[in-house]
């Protein structure tokens, strides 16, 4: 059977690396290209023509279980409002070891899901990359560091 369990990914914000704890999920920013409409009246069959433009780096997110007053939940809210860019890293399992996804961002949003009674409290950072995001091989724990 193909395939790996995400088990073990982990996020780290700021320099210098500050991990961020009660990590749910976390999804990589992903890079589009945009295009620039380059048609013209001689266009053949009157179809749209286009090139590529530049390559935006994505946006990505993570989600936490949220304990309000926690060292994530207070390092989340300052990094939303410090509205700098920052350096991460998400190290993720792989084929073998684990992989890192390295990069700037700017923290977009920290947005606290509904409080219910009977199940527990999350919440979701979101980012967007600044920049190149580099991919590169981690180690068997994910402790090597970010540039």
């Amino acid at each position: 059977m193909a395939g790996k369990h995400g088990l073990g990914a982990r996020f780290f914000l700021k320099n210098p690396q500050v991990e961020i704890s009660n990590l749910m999920s976390v999804t990589p920013p992903s890079a589009t290209v945009e295009t620039i409409d380059t048609t013209v009246h001689s266009s053949p069959g009157g179809v749209r023509e286009f090139i590529a433009g530049l390559i935006d780096a994505g946006e990505g997110s993570v989600r936490i279980n949220w304990i309000p007053g926690d060292a994530a939940d207070i390092a989340l809210a300052a990094a939303l409002a410090a509205r700098v860019v920052e350096p991460f890293r998400i190290n993720v399992p792989a084929a073998t070891l684990t992989r890192d996804f390295i990069g700037n961002c700017v923290v977009t949003g920290y947005e606290k899901d509904d409080v219910v009674i009977d199940d527990k409290m999350t919440a979701v950072l979101t980012i967007k990359a600044s920049g190149l995001i580099t991919e590169v091989a981690g180690t068997a724990t994910g402790e090597n560091p970010a540039p």
